[in-house]
């Protein structure tokens, strides 16, 4: 996959959660039998599954599951937690489904941390069943893949899962509240996992959310991580905010310099956005060594002024030490991925100082409300 640059520009890490994965801690569930801690190992493991699943990841034998569409994030149920735990009450397996409900039983060797046992279990009711049955494409349910396709199933939205000791066998009981598909029955659609609300077209109002979207709500396609990782490359930058020995002819420090924050009503227009997983990709510091391929004016009556003539566009924009808001963007064009940031106030142009001179943050009472911190003016 390429990466171009595009305008002025800034991506550390992009990181894109399809069906984020749960992360709660009090799941106020009044069955004693159980803990949150229990419930959380349940969830976050089926949720990781069907998540692979949403991004073509999921492993089904000697290949990869069919990648699937429309498929929903599962919420912790209470109530199907007490069916699960009427089911394991019984200390059996041969425990009839409640009527509407998919529900899974088994039987493993009882131990005092549960924990551990649950996760591989979890896992082993997915894997043994696509090695042993296989899944085609379209994935459709069949003999020996039950399991597999109670768990994978789309539609479902709610699970609730428990345990029992009985006699030194630890029984396990999950409950989802769809029925298993029939015989022959598709298990989950075949597509790309959702990027936008307008994906999820299963039930009324459905969205498509990422793992942490707290700073701009209203924009569900880039996740806080993601945000974080333009902010901090951003301002990495700005605190070292010296250029290169060799591209200035004498080698200052910023009296003041404004920290980046991210600025919640810039507006942030985007066509589409990289499903795929984009890890470790810096192009700062192509933008920021600009400096190293061109230079600074040094003289006195036009040091530091930006000049377009000096091929340093986006380092300029980066190191502008006016600038205080950054929004920034990440699109999809055929096979190339596309980042873009927004600076605000505006303040960069031709002829105009990037930075003055002094000691770090020195000037920094010239901004009312601001302090210094690691070597920039925070507000």
């Amino acid at each position: 996959m390429k990466l171009y640059i595009v305008g002025e520009i800034s991506l550390v890490q992009v990181l894109l959660a399809i069906l984020g994965i749960a992360h709660a801690t009090e799941f106020q569930c009044w069955n004693f039998k159980s803990t949150d801690t229990l419930r959380e190992q349940y969830l976050s493991s089926i949720t990781k599954l069907r998540k692979q699943i949403s991004e073509g990841n999921a492993q089904c034998n000697q290949t990869k599951c069919p990648q699937g569409q429309n498929i929903y994030k599962l919420n912790w149920d209470c109530e199907l937690e007490l069916k699960a735990q009427e089911a394991v009450d019984q200390c059996k397996l041969n425990v009839k489904e409640p009527a509407g409900y998919s529900q899974i039983i088994k039987k493993v060797k009882a131990t005092c941390n549960p924990t551990k046992v649950l996760k591989k279990q979890i896992e082993e009711w997915w894997t043994t069943a696509v090695t042993n049955a296989g899944v085609a494409n379209p994935p459709v349910n069949k003999a020996g893949l039950e399991d597999f396709a109670k768990l994978a199933n789309g539609r479902a939205t709610k699970i609730g899962c428990a345990q029992k000791n009985c006699n030194e066998q630890l029984f396990v009981a999950c409950v989802v509240n769809e029925p298993a598909p029939a015989d022959g029955a598709a298990i989950y659609e075949v597509g790309t996992g959702c990027s936008k609300k307008e994906d999820c077209t299963t039930y009324l109002e459905s969205k498509c959310k990422s793992d942490d979207n707290t700073i701009c709500p209203e924009n569900q396609i880039i996740t806080d991580t993601v945000r974080r990782a333009f902010l901090d490359g951003h301002n990495q930058r700005r605190h070292t905010a010296v250029p290169r020995k060799e591209a200035l002819t004498v080698r200052h420090k910023l009296g003041a310099m404004a920290g980046l924050h991210l600025g919640t009503t810039m507006k942030i227009h985007m066509l589409s956005v990289a499903i795929t997983l984009v890890k470790k990709t810096q192009p700062e510091r192509t933008w920021w060594s600009e400096i190293s391929r061109g230079r600074m004016l040094q003289k006195d009556e036009e040091r530091n002024k930006y000049s377009s003539s000096l091929g340093i566009p986006n380092f300029a924009n980066m190191a502008w030490d006016t600038h205080e808001k950054l929004g920034c963007a990440i699109v999809t064009c055929n096979s190339n991925t596309n980042v873009v940031c927004h600076y605000s106030p505006k303040s960069s142009g031709e002829g105009l100082q990037i930075y003055k001179m002094g000691p770090i943050c020195k000037r920094c009472h010239d901004y009312p409300g601001t302090y210094c911190s690691e070597g920039l003016c925070t507000l």
